[in-house]
């Protein structure tokens, strides 16, 4: 998923299902930052000792660190179930590593994640939730399971959906994933992305006890995201699309336009000292978040990780 996933109907959902706005902002804020989470920083405190924060995203996708591969596992291609129908593929191989959408491990660790009342936190495993509809049948570490056949593909590292570009997180695209059996090589965006909201929306409704009005809501989405398109229009309606976002959640909030770096001014001075009060501020708080995001989620995937002898963890 991209921004338009991550950040606006992530707010929309959370609106529907009776956030309000400002808790809404949080939540779908915290959703898109786990993408723009990408650089290490090292801020003074008070004290004078130093606050390190955990990143969530790395800064290039084709030169990733190996040390960090636990990010792409954990925030983005979080492993489901192997052997799911919708992950056969034309060689027979499966990996216990390989994403498939909400699976068990990635609804105990969402459920596991939001247990508390902290937005930032149910931001976070929403992203992740999220991801493993547009992600599924990659795997987030160095495997030839998902490279792709062709020039361009031979050249790009095979970690995530590297080998398929944006092609995944494109909300109404229909595309081939010419690794599957013929039944499953169609990849249709826009359901995936509707069943993504649908599973959001729902998680969301359990926490605030709303009553549930999907139908509605998924008639918006629809709206929006419009007619799925083939591969010889990717560049179209992005932009459009994130208009009509604006306007559909101009309703209940005027400020509907990201900035990753809001939250990091809002709370760390230019001289990387933190600004008064900070342990209040969004960014220290999302940061605290990923942190414990991190360790609730590498617990329970560590069986896994441990029989695969992956190593650097």
């Amino acid at each position: 998923m991209n921004i338009e996933f991550h950040y606006y109907t992530m707010k929309y959902l959370a609106i529907e299902a009776g956030f309000s706005p400002k808790e809404a902002e949080t939540i779908a804020y915290s959703s898109q930052y786990v993408d723009d989470n990408s650089i290490i920083h090292r801020i003074k405190k008070e004290d004078d000792s130093m606050y390190e924060n955990y990143i969530s995203q790395t800064m290039n996708i084709f030169k990733p660190k190996k040390s960090l591969m636990r990010i792409y596992l954990l925030f983005h291609f979080l492993p489901g179930d192997p052997i799911h129908s919708n992950s056969r593929r034309k060689d027979g191989k499966m990996h216990l590593l390989n994403t498939t959408k909400a699976s068990t491990h990635a609804t105990e660790i969402f459920f596991d994640a939001t247990r508390s009342e902290n937005l930032y936190l149910l931001g976070i495993a929403s992203h992740m939730l999220s991801d493993t509809y547009s992600h599924q049948n990659f795997i987030g570490t160095f495997d030839e399971m998902n490279a792709f056949s062709g020039l361009w593909q031979k050249l790009v590292p095979n970690i995530g959906h590297a080998d398929a570009g944006q092609k995944p997180d494109i909300p109404n695209l229909i595309w081939q994933d010419p690794r599957l059996i013929e039944e499953n090589a169609a990849i249709d965006n826009k359901k995936l992305f509707l069943a993504a909201a649908k599973k959001i929306y729902r998680n969301f409704i359990l926490i605030t006890s709303s009553t549930n009005n999907w139908v509605s809501i998924k008639d918006n989405l629809g709206k929006i995201i419009g007619e799925p398109i083939d591969e010889s229009n990717l560049k179209k309606e992005k932009n459009n699309r994130i208009e009509m976002f604006k306007s559909l959640l101009a309703e209940y909030d005027k400020n509907n336009d990201y900035d990753k770096n809001s939250w990091f001014k809002e709370a760390v001075n230019e001289d990387a000292t933190f600004k008064e009060n900070y342990t209040k501020l969004n960014w220290y708080k999302f940061q605290e978040a990923i942190k414990h995001y991190q360790k609730i989620a590498t617990h329970k995937m560590k069986p896994i990780l441990e029989q695969m002898e992956i190593k650097e963890w």
